[in-house]
């Protein structure tokens, strides 16, 4: 039994600083979440073009990436820890976002208060602006007559980059209008990095090179995609290069980040209301 009390003493000695840790950034859980999962796809993709194109590269001696075989294993494992335990809990968060999204657009203060332990136990997950947000709507339907003392609505950010981070009418959602996937905000921003790493990858490949041609020598030889999948017999050429297939891949990943855009509408939408608010 003594044994049994010391391991519980010892592990809530070990957790309660990581606990307290987490609490103290409840208003970001979902950033994090977010990254995490955008960190795990990153690490799949990766691990399919080691294992398929690099570590099979003819110059692979000269690249030397054997080096970086147990670093893209661990990768690997990391990335299904976090497929496991952390992707359940993100989606888990995103839903709840969605939720207080749709409870508090509302005019109806009977339908505000038949939501109110939902609105409550969310507000009280994602912390954050939520709690601001929730009273601001009180106030707004005449539910209580002004806001909490020391609290107060933060202004949202009109920048382009916040409007484009934040829209939920992106050009996928006018492409594929039956979606609701597409119109969540999250979703749109795991679009737009995963594309927008992915290009900056591939562009630097075309223009700078990620191979070398000697041991030891610089890394300024283009991965030849095309070469790969015709079997040549060597992979890379001097950079610059772009091929064929390179050239599709880079021309796909800026047309997903183009279509995680705000549509034009919304974007005349937002600098009307911008100018209305200035007049």
């Amino acid at each position: 039994m003594s044994g049994a009390r010391q391991w519980k003493k010892f592990k809530r000695a070990v957790t309660k600083p990581l606990v307290e840790a987490w609490e103290k950034q409840r208003a970001k859980h979902l950033v994090i979440l977010g990254m995490l999962s955008v960190l795990a796809a990153a690490l799949i993709v990766w691990a399919i073009a080691f294992f398929m194109i690099f570590s099979s590269n003819a110059q692979q001696e000269a690249n030397a990436w054997e080096n970086y075989t147990a670093v893209t294993w661990v990768g690997v494992l990391t990335s299904f820890v976090i497929l496991i335990f952390v992707i359940p809990e993100f989606f888990h968060y995103l839903g709840v976002r969605n939720s207080l999204i749709d409870m508090l657009d509302t005019d109806s203060r009977a339908e505000l208060n038949s939501n109110k332990r939902d609105l409550v136990e969310g507000v009280k997950l994602l912390a954050g602006a939520w709690p601001a947000r929730y009273e601001a709507k009180k106030v707004e339907l005449g539910l209580r007559k002004e806001m909490p003392d020391g609290m107060e609505l933060p202004l949202g950010d009109d920048g382009w980059i916040s409007n484009w981070f934040g829209t939920k009418n992106s050009r996928f959602v006018e492409r594929f209008p039956n979606s609701e996937l597409l119109q969540d905000p999250g979703i749109n921003k795991i679009f737009i990095f995963a594309s927008l790493t992915g290009l900056v990858i591939f562009v630097y490949n075309a223009v700078f090179g990620l191979a070398r041609e000697v041991v030891g020598g610089p890394r300024n030889m283009t991965v030849d995609f095309t070469a790969i999948i015709k079997g040549s017999q060597y992979n890379a050429t001097w950079a610059p290069h772009f091929d064929l297939v390179g050239g599709l891949i880079i021309l796909s990943l800026a047309v997903i980040l183009f279509m995680t855009s705000p549509t034009p509408s919304e974007q005349s939408d937002d600098n009307s209301d911008s100018a209305t608010e200035e007049e």
